[in-house]
């Protein structure tokens, strides 16, 4: 499996020649593979038209080379939100600007581990797994020059959590995202074993008020076939909430839509073969945030390192990349 390297609508993108159906690299002892929907429906994202894209930050030291875990992504109109988990950075990329990335400080409490992203109107939300919390980040200020605002650190704000049972551990909140409207937040936990045996993904349905996060209703449980499993990653896909579902041990990813009134979760999209793949060119393969954009485009982030608590200030090199993966949906015309 070749990468070749071209500039496609301004940005500087590294794309594999696969053929449809057999991924190359892993082709030898498996057969080909198809990807795994039901057979009367096309997958919703187009795989051999997979773009991996390589931003160009304006802080060298949060290149993809760099094990600055990207844990978190959103998107809005054509910026894309990357968190790095333990280094207080928010990477903002702009895709019609051959993906330049501005590396914006954040001000956040001692050994946060910043998991997951959404886009709110004026900012985002980011969720802390250390300290199982919600912190605020308002991005803009029509009165100041963009200059003056990108010299200074944002300061995140904690939002209150009232009605989530969760304490700060390394299995935690793993995805956020808001309603259309702002009103309400969808905050997930990655996995918890239940009374019965086995464990769930939850999703905490939370309501805004002032600055607290209130939850009026019992939280959605997931079902996941055993607890090599979990959700991580939460997107709107059009009306529908998709998740990425994650096996380890086993190196399982799947495209999830999830019922918001039953829990249920239905495969759309199994990745599993063609992130292997890229994990052999160099590429990390954990996967462990989603987003979707304007254009229908399917993206996702993976965290490149697995690290304890962190005191250094700057990411050391890592010894796989870290991925950022395009997928446009099937029904795009090809270029």
């Amino acid at each position: 499996m070749k990468p070749y390297t071209r500039k496609v609508a301004n940005r500087l993108v590294i794309r594999w020649a696969f053929g449809i159906v057999c991924l190359p690299a892993v082709v030898a002892g498996l057969g080909c593979r198809s990807v795994a929907v039901p057979e009367d429906h096309e997958p919703p994202w187009d795989v051999a038209r997979a773009e991996v894209i390589r931003w160009q930050p304006d802080d060298p030291s949060f290149g993809q080379d760099f094990a600055l875990e990207a844990s978190g992504l959103a998107a809005s109109a054509h910026v894309l939100y990357v968190p790095s988990e333990k280094y207080a950075r928010l990477l903002v990329i702009d895709l019609k600007d051959q993906a330049r990335a501005r590396v914006r400080r954040l001000v956040v409490p001692k050994y946060s581990e910043l998991e997951a992203v959404a886009v709110i109107d004026g900012g985002v939300l980011l969720c802390d797994e250390a300290h199982a919390t919600v912190y605020e980040v308002t991005l803009g200020d029509g009165d100041r020059s963009t200059s003056d605002l990108e010299s200074e650190p944002l300061v995140a704000r904690e939002l209150l959590l009232d009605g989530v049972d969760v304490e700060g551990d390394k299995i935690g909140f793993e995805g956020i995202e808001v309603d259309r409207d702002g009103g309400t937040v969808f905050l997930l936990l990655e996995r918890r074993e239940t009374d019965v045996g086995g464990c769930v993904s939850r999703i905490y349905r939370l309501r805004r008020q002032g600055r607290s996060l209130t939850s009026d209703r019992g939280p959605l449980n997931v079902a996941l076939p055993d607890c090599t499993w979990r959700l991580t990653g939460l997107a709107w896909w059009g009306e529908r909430m998709i998740a990425l579902k994650t096996q380890y041990p086993g190196e399982r990813y799947e495209v999830v839509t999830v019922d918001l009134t039953t829990g249920a979760a239905l495969v759309v999209l199994d990745l599993t073969e063609f992130l292997r793949a890229l994990e052999k060119e160099g590429w990390s393969n954990n996967v462990e945030a989603i987003a979707v954009t304007g254009d229908g485009a399917l993206w996702l982030v993976s965290d490149n390192a697995v690290t304890g608590i962190i005191d250094d200030p700057l990411p050391p090199p890592a010894e796989s990349r870290t991925l950022l993966l395009r997928i446009p949906p099937t029904a795009a015309p090809r270029e």
